[in-house]
């Protein structure tokens, strides 16, 4: 009997220690120097490399160096600063090799400071992502901005994981409560698909799917279990996962329309409407 609930101990102690080689993997992304409108460009680059490091302080994301998106563009005589044309940044991913590229305005409207940012995928050419922060009061309240700017950015995009077992009809997923997960979030399930190259047999990137999502229904610290919602191909253990993404545009709302008060009495010479005249 104790040598039974030694071995239950002893292999509990191994899946725990096991669990970090489950953490999931951080996005990659490359900050190009933001393009200064009505402030210096000293004030622009600063924001930025600002940027780089909350980013960094997230823990959802590898970030380039400034160096070496510095000597990218220099051997590939790319404008060094204010890119932001997508296709021209979606490019500049490419030969970093990265996933995402973030590409911005810093601006001076009045009093007030606009970082005004886009997130490209390297993959697609899409924009996946515009984010926006407001900071009034001077330069010296840009690092509260930019620090809200990047929790936004880290929130939407940085969550990233991938299915790392499937029981049953459960679905474990490498993300959990310390990544911010809550119970009832559904998840996209994303197959990894044909590689894509160039005329020169380099890669620049793969074809991808969303085949299923999964909603979460109970939380670990590192990881979530999760029921498949909906699937057009079954799930397989390596599929990557994101935070589903957000496709229904917002009800118009219109005003109402008020009805003007019912009367019995009969139409009088007030009730008529005067025409235009035609000629």
């Amino acid at each position: 009997m104790l040598a039974q609930r030694f071995r239950i101990a002893f292999t509990t102690a191994v899946l725990l220690l096991a669990l970090p080689a489950f953490s999931r993997e951080k996005v990659t992304v490359a900050v190009l120097d933001f393009e200064p409108k009505n402030v210096t460009a000293e004030s622009a680059e600063a924001a930025t490399d600002l940027l780089r490091t909350e980013l960094f302080n997230t823990g959802c994301f590898k970030v380039v160096e400034r160096q070496r998106i510095q000597k990218i563009l220099e051997e590939q005589r790319f404008q060094a600063t204010g890119v932001t044309d997508t296709d021209q940044a979606a490019q500049i991913g490419r030969l970093l090799n990265v996933k995402k590229i973030m590409i911005g305005t810093v601006t001076l409207l009045g009093g007030t400071h606009i970082l005004n940012t886009r997130i490209v995928d390297v993959q697609s050419g899409q924009v996946e992502l515009a984010e926006a922060v407001e900071s009034r009061g001077g330069e010296e309240n840009l690092p509260r901005a930019v620090t809200e700017l990047a929790l936004k950015i880290s929130y939407k995009i940085g969550l990233e994981g991938h299915v790392i077992r499937i029981t049953g009809e459960t679905v474990y997923i490498d993300l959990g409560a310390a990544d911010g997960v809550q119970v009832g979030q559904i998840f996209d399930v994303i197959r990894q698909g044909e590689v894509i190259t160039d005329l020169e047999g380099r890669t620049i990137g793969a074809r991808s799917e969303a085949i299923a999502t999964v909603m979460v229904t109970k939380l670990q610290d590192r990881f979530s279990e999760t029921t498949v919602h909906s699937q057009t191909t079954p799930v397989q253990k390596g599929d990557r996962v994101l935070p589903e993404s957000e496709k229904k545009e917002p009800p118009v709302r219109r005003p109402a329309v008020k009805e003007k008060p019912k009367t019995n009495r009969a139409p009088d010479d007030s009730d008529s409407v005067e025409m235009p005249a035609l000629f």
